[in-house]
Order: C-alpha cells, then structure tokens, then sequence
C-alpha cells in the first residue's frame, strides 16, 4: 500500500482539510498518481500536534511519525545522481540547521 493510500486510510474523513487543501485534492493527487506534496504533510502534522494537545493519543503520535519518517525520507532522496550536486544541498541544509535561533528549521541530516 502506498504512503499516501495508507495516510488517507487512517484520516480519511477530514483528509484533504488537515493538508491545508480543498476537498478534492485527494481525488486529484489519486488520479494524476502523484505524492502528497511535503508542505502539505507538514500542515498535517501541525495539524495533528494541535489536535494531540488538546486530547492526547497514540493514534495521533503514530500518524506524526509515519509522516516525519516520509519527509526525512524524501529530504535525504535529491533527485540528483550528481555526488557534489548532492552533498552541496546536504551541506546547505547542515548550514542552515547550524545557523538556525531555534525557530523553524530544516532538521539534521545524516547520510551514511
């Protein structure tokens, strides 16, 4: 099952509202074959950890961590094969993570 079929299953009666989207972006993201978009999966988060706040569970914790996992998948999958295009991007973001005053920013990567 795809990460996207998977995150509907588990949020489908609001999915498309909690991505910050109209209510036919999962119709349409289904139709052209197309992943959900990383801004809207980290709407969602937010969205949960909203919601997590004011009535903890673990269903919520566990839909956050399936989502941070995919986006840290897809951060570290550039689509370069170029190792210095690469390693310059993987660079930039250490740079600005380092830089960063502790508001948002791009979280650590480490690729082995």
């Amino acid at each position: 099952m795809s990460f996207t079929k998977q995150l509907f299953e588990m949020t489908s009666i609001t999915f498309s509202r909690y991505l910050g989207k109209s209510e036919g972006y999962y119709g349409s993201i289904s139709a052209q074959n197309l992943n959900i978009s990383t801004n809207s999966l980290l709407y969602l988060s937010e969205v949960l950890e909203h919601k997590r706040v004011t009535s903890p569970n673990q269903y919520i914790k566990e839909l956050q961590e399936m989502i941070a996992q995919e986006v840290a998948r897809r951060v570290q999958s550039f689509p370069t094969q170029n190792m210095a295009v690469r390693t310059m991007m993987l660079r930039a973001i250490a740079s600005a993570y380092a830089q960063s005053s502790g508001g948002y920013s791009a979280p650590p990567i480490v690729i082995a």
